[in-house]
């Protein structure tokens, strides 16, 4: 039996930029499945949101763990709400390095396109967003990172519905004809 081709597209950003709302609206409409961020799920389920270099580590494997699993429900695309890259940020602004797991896999999770959202959402806080003053400098580190890897990108922008139309057309332009 032939592998069917998925394209895993990343998206990443600061803090209440809209990826995971990016991430659905992207699944519904491509009758797919996205994967969510982890780390919202363990912070979630731990009364507590004071994180550990450890910590860091959990989440990763969990993430990659989720990936995995929803490549083998997904249908032509695979959209992921964060990556490692996320985790490399937090560990270098909190810790000042970045744990060997998280840079190990960096470099062997592939994706075929990322999406990096920029800041024209206005902040809205929660019980675990922290970085409403950074979000530029987080945007900053996300584009170096997505660099480095070489996988192209695309930057997000708009509000609103235009986020959407912003990514679905640059879906159309780029990756509809690798399926």
């Amino acid at each position: 039996m032939a592998q069917r081709s998925i394209i895993k597209v990343a998206v990443v950003g600061a803090e209440s930029t809209g990826k995971s709302l990016l991430c659905e609206a992207l699944a519904k409409h491509y009758t797919t499945v996205w994967v969510p961020e982890y780390a919202r799920t363990y912070f979630n389920d731990s009364d507590i949101y004071n994180y550990t270099f450890d910590d860091l580590v959990i989440i990763a494997k969990k993430q990659i763990e989720l990936e995995e699993q929803f490549i083998n429900q997904a249908t032509r695309f695979l959209f992921c709400d964060t990556t490692l890259i996320t985790l490399k940020i937090w560990a270098e602004l909190e810790f000042k390095t970045t744990p060997a797991f998280i840079a190990a896999n960096l470099q062997k999770i592939k994706y075929d396109h990322y999406f990096i959202t920029d800041n024209q959402i206005p902040w809205e806080a929660d019980e675990l967003r922290q970085n409403k003053h950074c979000r530029d400098l987080l945007f900053e580190m996300n584009k170096v990172e997505v660099k480095k890897s070489g996988i192209p990108y695309s930057i997000i922008s708009g509000t609103d519905g235009q986020r959407l139309a912003n990514a679905l057309a640059i879906i159309e332009a780029t990756m509809i004809q690798k399926i």
